[in-house]
């Protein structure tokens, strides 16, 4: 499919761009900040993730999504051997339908579980997800731009209220050769309001990525990227097509 891409486009792209650069550059001021206050935290640990993504058809406009997330962290060992140990801390899956206007725009309306405990949660924790999201691909001479908007609404186990929480992400991919590229993401969090049972209207979390993809064929993709911040030393994604992109 030829791409849609206009001038208007164009604009849009730049707006988006300009109206949460300045968001995320304060926020990373605002982290760097805080690296030196006495009980700052760093959790070390991997988050692999599994996605897979296609049409309902060749020429469908009518898409899915689905993903799997294994988040791992650092742990101390109450039993023999003592020391350091990894544990399994969270588990998320996102499933969602969608439709694609033309080859730069998307939306998608889905369904989130996910599960946590200790360190990455206060206690064992169920969260379920309502989630809707637009997405905006923009391939250029020197890779593909992607900017995600995505809006949550989250409910869990242990308080009441519906939290909701804004995204957005920016995305983008550099070729190296027909294989390899170059990886990089930020994507910024903010609470739409407070609940009871923890997040606090306002900036939430900023994640930050940067890593190598790996294109084994037109149907499978798999990128390693490394955080800004050791919070996760290592994150592992798998993307699968059932069509060629």
């Amino acid at each position: 499919m030829k791409s849609a891409f206009s001038s208007g486009d164009t604009a849009w792209c730049l707006l988006r761009t300009l109206v949460f650069l300045p968001a995320l550059l304060s926020n990373q001021y605002a982290l760097a900040a805080e690296d030196g206050v006495e009980g700052t935290e760093q959790l070390f640990g991997t988050w692999a993730n599994v996605v897979v993504t296609g049409r309902f058809g060749e020429e469908s406009p009518w898409i899915y999504y689905g993903d799997v997330s294994l988040r791992t962290t650092e742990q101390a060992r109450p039993f023999p051997p003592e020391g350091q140990g990894y544990q399994v801390s969270s588990v998320i899956t996102h499933d969602a339908v969608g439709y694609r206007f033309d080859a730069n725009h998307s939306v998608h309306v889905g369904y989130a579980f996910a599960y946590s405990i200790p360190p990455l949660s206060r206690e064992p924790t169920n969260e379920n997800r309502a989630w809707e999201q637009h997405t905006f691909a923009l391939p250029t001479s020197a890779g593909d731009l992607q900017l995600r908007s995505r809006l949550e609404q989250r409910t869990v186990n242990i308080g009441t209220g519906t939290a909701v929480r804004f995204r957005e992400m920016v995305k983008f991919s550099h070729p190296l050769n027909k294989e390899w590229s170059l990886v990089g993401s930020n994507e910024l969090f903010i609470n739409a309001n407070t609940v009871d049972w923890g997040p606090v209207a306002g900036f939430d979390q900023n994640r930050v990525f940067v890593g190598v993809g790996y294109k084994f064929d037109p149907t499978l993709r798999a990128e390693v990227v490394a955080p800004e911040k050791p919070i996760y030393s290592l994150r592992i994604n798998w993307i699968c097509y059932n069509s060629r992109h």
